[in-house]
């Protein structure tokens, strides 16, 4: 579980990597502490809880163990600055945050692993249930609401589609065949923001680098009916070597294909009958 989140908190985390490597330390730390103390806690390996609920308690307890200080738990914890720094409670409100999300996309990743229609898996998906949503409104980690409870859901939602559609793409760019994740996209063909219906179907995905995931979110560039790359007659103007080299060398062009779910014909047939529309006007 240690390692599934690490991966977790390094792909959410907005706040910096050292905010992130204090997490981890803090959960190592506080695993030893509680495993030297005359508590409850004594026999509980945190990186083996799989109850949410149970994560709770050690959140309420070590909150209460940090206000005591040196009164606690923590009188001869040699880092100070972790309990003083609120990281263990942090920490601990990060962990169970990952737990109850990882559950979640557990759940969507089997509902994936048996349906071979991209639009039946997305009604499937989208109809999940987050369970233990209380563990995470108890300890404060969100506030009770049904729109706090959407927002959580499409966080998994984008993220898990994400890794949904490089799975489907062998983590490789369908263009260049590039394979480093850090530059590759999951381009939705018919926009996350307007298509409620097709946000989670994997036929709406495509594996695109940064830069062909911009171009054909932009519509300068598109798919027809045989996977063959499209450019915009808007980029005529263009005739630097590096234009032909990134645009015009793969005109026409069949992408690869992914592994299960086809690119939906009909939504690339509208995605290119606008980019050859908005080129027009």
């Amino acid at each position: 579980m240690r390692s599934e989140y690490i991966k977790y908190i390094q792909e959410t985390n907005t706040e910096g990597s050292n905010k992130a490597g204090s997490y981890i330390k803090a959960l190592d730390y506080l695993q030893d502490i509680l495993a030297h103390s005359e508590t409850k806690f004594r026999d509980c390996n945190i990186w083996e809880v799989s109850s949410a609920d149970e994560v709770a308690d050690v959140y309420k307890y070590v909150l209460e163990q940090q206000k005591l200080g040196i009164e606690g738990v923590f009188k001869f914890d040699s880092r100070p600055s972790y309990w003083k720094g609120g990281f263990y409670s942090a920490a601990i409100k990060s962990f169970l945050s990952f737990l109850v999300e990882h559950k979640f996309e557990l759940k969507l990743m089997r509902a994936t692993q048996e349906e071979n229609d991209g639009k039946a898996l997305a009604e499937q998906l989208e109809s999940q249930p987050i369970e233990n949503y209380d563990a995470l409104v108890d300890c404060d980690v969100v506030k009770k609401g049904k729109e706090n409870l959407r927002a959580v859901k499409n966080r998994v939602n984008q993220r898990y589609f994400r890794k949904m559609v490089l799975k489907n793409y062998r983590s490789r760019c369908c263009i260049t065949g590039l394979p480093i994740p850090a530059v590759l996209r999951a381009s939705h063909i018919s926009p996350w923001s307007s298509d409620k219906a097709n946000r989670l179907n994997p036929s709406n995905g495509l594996c695109f680098s940064a830069t062909y995931d911009a171009a054909f979110d932009s519509h300068l560039i598109s798919l027809d009916q045989k996977y063959r790359i499209v450019l915009s007659p808007s980029l005529d103007i263009y005739t630097a070597k590096s234009f032909i080299e990134y645009f015009r060398s793969i005109e026409g062009r069949k992408i690869d294909l992914p592994v299960k779910f086809l690119p939906d014909l009909e939504l690339l047939e509208k995605h290119c009958d606008l980019t050859l529309n908005l080129s027009a006007n």
